[in-house]
C-alpha cells in the first residue's frame, strides 16, 4: 500500500513538473514572439523611406540651378533624390524623339519629368511636375484650382493650343507656367485658330501640371 502511494505521489509530482516546464516554455515562446514583433515594428519603422518634398523655383530644382549643366546628370539626381526612383527614358512627340529623366515613388506615382532637347540630350528643355507631392515656389500644386495661382501670383495670360486643346496659364516674366484641365465650351468657330479664350471660360479649371521652361 505504501509502495502504491509513493508511486501515485511520484506520478502527481512528475505531472506537476512537466506542466510547469511546459508553461515555462510557452511563456518563453510568447516572450520571444513579443520580442520578435517589437523588432519587426522597429525594423519596419527604420526602413520606411524618407521621401523629400520636391520644390521647383524660377531658377532652381531643389538645390540644382536650372538650366542644368550640359552633362549626364542621372547619377547625381539618383543619389540626391533617393529613395525616389530616377530613370532615363525616351519620349515621343509629333517631332523627333527626345530624352527625359523621370522621378517617381514607383511605376504608378510619377512626380516629375525632366525633358531634354531633341537635338541635344544633355540640354534641358523643360521640367514638368505632374503630382501634388511636389510644388513650386508659389505654393501651387497639381490639382489646385486656377484661383489658387491667381491668389498667389496675380492675373496672368491664357495660352491655347487649338489643335491639341491644351490650355496654359503663364506669366510674361516667369519661367513657371501651368497646364490646366477642366470642362471647356469653346465658341463656335469654323477656324479653330480664331478661338480666343477668356478667364470665364477657364475659371473653374484646375492645375494639370506645373511647367518650367527657360525663357532666356
Amino acid at each position: 500500500m505504501q509502495k502504491n502511494m509513493k508511486q501515485i505521489l511520484f506520478y502527481i509530482v512528475s505531472i506537476g513538473l512537466i506542466s510547469c516546464s511546459s508553461k515555462g516554455q510557452e511563456k518563453k515562446v510568447s516572450d520571444r514572439k513579443t520580442e520578435n514583433k517589437s523588432d519587426t515594428i522597429t525594423t519596419l519603422s527604420e526602413l520606411k523611406p524618407d521621401y523629400r518634398e520636391i520644390l521647383l523655383f524660377e531658377n532652381k530644382l531643389d538645390t540644382f540651378l536650372i538650366p542644368l549643366p550640359e552633362k549626364d546628370m542621372l547619377p547625381t539626381l539618383e543619389k540626391y533624390y533617393a529613395p525616389y526612383l530616377v530613370n532615363r527614358n525616351i519620349g515621343q512627340q509629333d517631332g523627333p524623339d527626345y530624352s527625359y529623366i523621370d522621378i517617381a515613388k514607383n511605376d504608378e506615382n510619377l512626380i516629375t519629368y525632366i525633358n531634354f532637347d531633341s537635338d541635344n540630350k544633355l540640354r534641358l528643355n523643360e521640367i514638368r511636375i505632374v503630382n501634388s507631392t511636389a510644388h513650386d515656389q508659389y505654393e501651387v500644386r497639381v490639382g489646385d484650382p486656377l484661383t489658387k495661382v491667381i491668389t498667389s501670383r496675380g492675373k496672368g495670360e491664357i495660352g491655347f493650343d487649338p489643335y491639341h486643346f491644351h490650355i496654359y496659364y503663364y506669366y510674361k516674366n516667369s519661367n513657371i507656367s501651368y497646364e490646366l484641365e477642366g470642362e471647356l465650351h469653346t465658341p463656335a468657330e469654323e477656324n479653330v485658330e480664331n478661338i480666343v479664350l477668356t478667364y470665364d471660360d477657364i475659371s473653374s479649371h484646375t492645375i494639370h501640371s506645373i511647367i518650367w521652361r527657360n525663357k532666356k
